[in-house]
């Protein structure tokens, strides 16, 4: 991206899910303790008990750690069944504006993408790995289609780290509040180098 088209992209994308998330109720919550094809049954359970809606994974961040998004009802359920019918270690109910890696965003993900279109993309010097399919791109129609299915598709965060220490990387860093990220690395890889900038 060139001058301040990401810029623009990012105020566009933070516009449209704050759109998004206003004009219908969601929430997400972050399940502890139970494997992803234990949350899988999980989300299944809330979405069958609950009121109205479902409830689905929305990010894949480590053995142990996933974040759900759906309707209001279904997350509530979660919360209410995780601990007593799954074993759940916790559930912590996340401070977001709406549900996230979800179909909640589709209005987002078609504003996106028509920004996406109108932004010319050059071709990356090193290929940008997605961690919506995990895959590296170079092609600037590849990314902008991943860019806006990212909105609706679950974040493959745990397989996107795994793809960058296979394929040799050494150390990363995490720049910004607090030490989140390189927690969690260190839960997919105990030996993997992660340095801290806090901001």
């Amino acid at each position: 991206l060139e001058g301040d088209g990401g810029v623009k992209l990012v105020k566009l994308r933070g516009e449209s899910m704050q759109a998004a998330a206003d004009a219908t109720p969601s929430a997400m919550a972050s399940v502890i303790g139970l494997s992803s094809d234990k949350v899988d049954e999980l989300c299944a359970a809330a979405s069958e008990q609950c009121e109205e809606g479902s409830v689905q994974i929305a990010n894949y961040l480590c053995n142990g750690n996933y974040a759900v998004s759906g309707s209001v009802s279904a997350v509530d359920k979660v919360a209410e069944i995780a601990k007593p019918e799954f074993k759940a270690r916790m559930v912590v109910k996340l401070a977001v504006a709406g549900a996230f890696h979800t179909d909640f965003m589709a209005p987002a993900a078609e504003a996106l993408k028509a920004g996406l279109a109108d932004t010319p993309i050059s071709t990356p010097k090193i290929p940008v790995i997605s961690n919506v399919d995990v895959e590296p791109h170079t092609d600037a129609d590849a990314i902008r289609a991943t860019l806006a299915k990212q909105l609706t598709s679950p974040v493959q965060w745990e397989k996107t780290m795994l793809a960058l220490l296979e394929g040799g990387l050494e150390k990363s860093t995490e720049v910004g509040p607090g030490k989140v990220i390189s927690g969690i690395m260190k839960r997919v890889d105990k030996k993997a180098v992660c340095e801290n900038f806090t901001v």
